[in-house]
């Protein structure tokens, strides 16, 4: 034992486990006393009403209930509809009163039906869960009084002026009846009058005579609360039979509903996914993977290899984390320039006008390059020398904003509009309502606008860090350069999480320009957090190709990203016009699941294939296996 732990006697190692177990075994035990509900002081036995309208009063019977208190109703369990998939772990609290020892009264407001009922087209609603009331305790950090109701059943049904669907659903209720091949009574509760001979629910088990009780978890209360959820294969359905006895069923309901082109959405884009990655690694495009690939290899073969000649005494490299800090600027400059973008992006999600509403969004894009190329024509980069070097360099920046303005100018003439407010109202939460994957022409506009912030133009021909600790004149001139082409990265990626990937919309959070200060920072939280994502992505890009200088990808911007972001801009003036604005503009069917689809396996692909140590240290073959 002491060579097991040595420097520690075997008894006392026992006694301190021992008492840090009791430590934690008592922290766990007050945090689970400060977790657990109030004591059960006062019984919950039942409701005097099972159906509820807006107006009227949900009341709880029970016993010891503390008389003139107001109250804390909780309901959770699960709500269904018809028609619609149930509302699985549901919870909601509302106040309430006590009006006597034995009765807790609730208000049944618009907003508490409609919790239950929907907003839009507000429909009948089974709630099927537990109630707990619970009273506030007279003596300050004693837990409140409660009470239970396990099991219960109530039925929220739409105020008169919210009946617009009732005809329609009662409708698909006779459908769906003669679907499984049921002749309902003619008056009085739904039941099956007859059944046909073979149909679905004569196999489930259906008599003529039979009284249905519920469909999917819905009190069947009428012919519009016979419909099956959407997408369901199978159903339970209670019937009544002789009165008194109930019986639960499976009902095969699968073909009720046709499959829609939305439900097949994920599917259509996987396949349409894989397909274009297929065409994508045949055409040209695949040799720049190939190149992309090539360049990672380089680079983890640089630190796999290490070790050098046997008998060298090479240093081991550094951890991540050291090499994240070692990627960290050390001048002030930088975290300057860093805070200053992040305020004007901050500003502009506020609603806050730098130039004009509805031209911010495309002025800090002008406004980034420009002074991008400025710096670059004044201190130039590093290697070169002379006006002329700088003036072409500034004039390739100027080639890279012309590919990121009609990139841009695509989102502008698709929503009509460069107003943050409408940029967001146009775009969803999830990754397949983003802008950028909304179809074929806005995904090469993003796709576009992003690779024309990997090539550096403060980089030049030298491969020093330029923000490292200056060493003289020469090497502080192109501090300018550098600190111009920080506030492009971080401004444009603004730029494109605002106008391509969901800009202040995230699950949960309303728009960014709510008038509840609240809200309005959530939405500048999320923004920042996309720019500073898609800022990483860039600089992870860049360092993979081991860093590319504007110079060397002078022909492919010229020959390749000005000519496709013009044919671009063109495929969406030619979306505004019918019948291309379906397939070209913004799309809600399998293109959306297809873009997403295709550029995460495009992503897993090239990780998979151009990450793995072992691929490196194969030799010179590249990773490729279509090269």
């Amino acid at each position: 034992m002491p060579g097991i732990f040595p420097g520690f006697r075997h008894v006392g190692t026992l006694s301190r486990v021992r008492r840090a177990a009791s430590v934690c075994g008592l922290a766990l035990g007050i945090l689970a006393c400060q977790s657990a509900p109030g004591p059960a002081l006062v019984q919950v036995t039942g409701t005097l009403s099972s159906r509820l309208r807006e107006g009227d009063v949900l009341e709880l019977r029970g016993d010891s209930f503390p008389e003139g208190r107001p109250a804390e109703v909780t309901l959770r369990g699960e709500v269904a509809r018809p028609g619609q998939a149930p509302l699985r772990a549901f919870r909601v609290s509302l106040p309430g009163r006590s009006v006597s020892t034995h009765s807790v009264a609730v208000d049944v407001t618009r907003p508490f039906a409609r919790t239950f009922s929907g907003t839009t087209n507000p429909a009948h609603a089974t709630f099927h869960g537990s109630i707990e009331v619970s009273f506030a305790p007279r003596v300050a950090g004693t837990p409140p009084v409660t009470g239970i109701l396990a099991e219960t059943r109530l039925d929220f049904i739409p105020a008169e002026g919210d009946l617009a669907g009732l005809e329609a659903r009662s409708e698909d209720g006779r459908k769906f009846a003669e679907f499984i091949g049921v002749l309902p009574e003619e008056s009085g509760p739904v039941g099956a009058g007859g059944v046909m001979p073979g149909s679905a629910a004569e196999r489930a088990g259906v008599v003529a005579g039979d009284r249905f009780i519920s469909l999917a978890g819905v009190n069947v209360l009428g012919m519009s609360d016979l419909v099956p959820p959407e997408r369901a294969r199978h159903a339970e359905l209670v019937v009544e039979r002789g009165g008194s006895e109930r019986r639960r069923l499976v009902l095969d309901v699968a073909g009720f509903r046709p499959v829609s082109e939305h439900d097949l959405g994920l599917a259509g884009g996987l396949v349409l996914g894989a397909l274009a990655l297929l065409v994508l690694l045949a055409s040209p495009f695949g040799r720049a993977l190939s190149f992309v690939e090539h360049r990672l290899a380089e680079r983890l073969r640089q630190r796999a290899l290490y070790t050098g000649p046997r008998g060298s005494s090479a240093p081991p490299p550094p951890s991540w984390l050291a090499q994240l800090l070692g990627a960290l600027p050390t001048g002030i400059a930088s975290y300057v320039t860093f805070v200053l973008t992040s305020a004007v992006l901050a500003a502009l999600c506020l609603g806050i006008p730098l130039v004009a509403h509805e031209l911010d969004v495309p002025a800090i894009v002008v406004l980034s390059f420009t002074a991008a190329s400025l710096t670059s024509l004044v201190f130039g980069a590093p290697g070169e020398r002379g006006l002329l070097a700088r003036a072409r360099r500034a004039l390739l920046v100027v080639a890279q904003a012309v590919v990121s303005l009609l990139a841009l100018g695509s989102v502008g003439l698709t929503v009509g509009s460069f107003g943050t407010d409408s940029l967001a109202l146009a775009q969803g939460a999830a990754p397949w309502q983003w802008l950028a994957f909304r179809g074929p022409v806005l995904f090469g506009a993003a796709t576009l606008l992003f690779l024309s912030l990997v090539p550096e133009a403060s980089r030049g021909r030298s491969l020093d860090t330029v923000l490292g600790p200056a060493r003289g004149k020469r090497e502080r001139r192109h501090l300018g350069t550098a600190l111009a082409g920080q506030a492009q990265l971080l401004l444009v990626s603004g730029v494109l999480a605002l106008a391509f990937f969901g800009g202040a919309c995230a699950p949960g959070i309303p728009l960014s320009l709510s008038p509840a200060l609240g809200p309005a920072l959530g939405g500048v939280l999320v923004v920042l957090v996309k720019t500073w994502v898609i800022a990483g992505l860039v600089c992870g890009v860049r360092w993979t190709l081991g860093g590319v200088d504007i110079d060397e990808v002078r022909g492919l911007t010229l020959r390749v990203g000005v000519p496709g972001a013009a044919l671009v801009f063109g495929l969406s003036l030619l979306a505004r016009r019918a019948p291309f604005e379906r397939v070209l503009a913004m799309s809600d069917s399998g293109l959306a699941w297809a873009c997403l689809a295709g550029s995460v396996v495009l992503l897993l692909a090239v990780l998979r294939r151009g990450v793995p140590r072992r691929v490196v240290l194969e030799g010179e073959r590249g990773p490729n296996p279509w090269l």
